[in-house]
């Protein structure tokens, strides 16, 4: 009978869902979280009434945004199948989870909790990414909580379609709580990069560039700032604004009593 469950949610995770049903499932997202990489941290929280046994759960985000990776959390720790195929081209992520496929495993008990961390790299001057729900075909994916039914003494799927409206994250809920200072990208680059720094508080922040004599290039932020992420982009040219080499440069933060520094390679 197991087997058989485990057929039939594999079967609705690739295919159109054969059963609907109104609930009070929720799916939503926790505040956004801090990351010193600058990188914006949008947790997937659900609600889920009964034993929960699978998950489909298909979304786009706005453009400007990359979704660098995928954290499942200890809620879902027990799931045999755990896969996030990201599709940054498209916007798109798609989230499946599955209790068991070729071993006995424990149902996702009812409650409110977060089942995985989305991990975005926002575009200059963007700051807010919006998640909603995406109805795919070939292969088929529409969002989707399923269910064990053992009520009629066979096994049956019972798939729930849980609430669900349009999530935003700003960097604004996610301030960071320490300094730091995130890898430049692209790099190597040509003709210009971009750098993200963190500060858990307002206050001044110096970001400077120096060759490999240690000769500084050029201020890039040198002032006020207000706590949050930031990003600066340096377009491989010098105070007087020529063009500087190709080669290995250093970048460097000082703020506060917090300082570092990490390497760029600028290929032409």
């Amino acid at each position: 009978m197991k087997r058989n469950v485990i057929v039939a949610i594999v079967v609705l995770l690739i295919g159109p869902a054969m059963v609907l049903a109104a609930d009070v499932d929720r799916f939503a997202a926790a505040k956004a979280l801090p990351n010193t990489e600058g990188l914006l941290v949008v947790p997937l929280e659900i609600t889920n009434t009964e034993n929960l046994t699978a998950m489909d759960i298909p979304l786009s985000f706005t453009e400007g945004a990359t979704l660098e990776k995928v954290e499942f959390t200890d809620r879902v720790r027990s799931f045999e199948f755990q896969a996030a195929n990201i599709n940054n081209d498209k916007r798109q992520v798609v989230i499946g989870l599955i209790s068991m496929v070729s071993k006995q495993a424990p149902d996702l008990a009812p409650g409110t909790g977060t089942i995985a961390n989305l991990y975005f790299k926002l575009d200059p001057g963007v700051n807010e990414v919006t998640l909603t729900p995406v109805e795919l075909e070939e292969p088929n994916h529409s969002l989707m909580f399923y269910y064990n039914d053992l009520s009629s003494g066979q096994a049956q799927v019972k798939a729930i379609r849980p609430e669900f409206s349009a999530i935003s994250a700003s960097t604004a809920d996610a301030l960071p709580t320490a300094y730091g200072l995130s890898q430049n990208s692209p790099n190597p680059f040509n003709p210009t990069t971009t750098i993200g720094f963190a500060a858990p508080q307002a206050g001044q922040v110096k970001v400077s560039v120096f060759n490999i004599l240690g000769q500084n290039i050029k201020d890039l932020v040198d002032g006020y700032m207000d706590a949050g992420f930031h990003q600066v982009v340096w377009d491989g040219k010098d105070r007087s604004g020529d063009q500087v080499a190709s080669g290995v440069y250093f970048y460097k933060i000082t703020a506060n009593q917090f300082s570092d520094t990490k390497k760029m390679v600028l290929l032409k």
